[in-house]
């Protein structure tokens, strides 16, 4: 697992059906429905863990509870992307509002951005399957059709 090693942890939405009764699956960032889920790697891409489906709506930070938590706690570091700011976890640093970043701000994103490739490639290669990055499936919740 990730005890002691470096973890990587990046967020997605597996896409599924518009239903207009479950308003909790819209994901406004993604401007469609479906079910977000947090995926752990080592710094070779290698997935460790996928976590259970979660509401569109949930933000990656509200998805970072139980064996997710327990999995990055055990990690000696974790490198995450700006939705995980405040959680303790490296990530890139954010443009302030009154000003534009710093070119050391700019660097220290880069070196941020070029550790955490191997999860982005990771997710993208999840993506490629289609069972999981098709609309057409039913939402978790739906009753099962005979």
């Amino acid at each position: 697992m990730t005890r002691g090693r470096l973890a990587l942890v990046d967020g997605t939405l597996w896409p599924c059906w518009s239903w207009e009764n479950a308003p909790k699956l819209w994901a406004g960032k993604y401007k469609t429905t479906g079910h977000g889920s947090l995926i752990i790697s080592d710094e070779s891409g290698n997935i460790i863990f996928v976590s259970d489906p979660a509401p569109g709506c949930d933000h990656d930070m509200k998805k970072l509870e139980g064996e997710v938590k327990e999995i990055l706690d055990l990690a000696g570091s974790v490198i995450a992307d700006k939705g995980f700011q405040g959680s303790g976890y490296v990530t890139p640093a954010k443009k302030p509002v009154n000003r534009e970043l710093y070119t050391r701000e700019h660097e220290y994103n880069n070196q941020v951005s070029s550790i955490r490739a191997p999860i982005e490639r990771a997710v993208a290669h999840l993506k490629t399957w289609k069972i999981l990055f098709t609309d057409y499936r039913l939402p978790a919740t739906a009753a099962h059709v005979p």
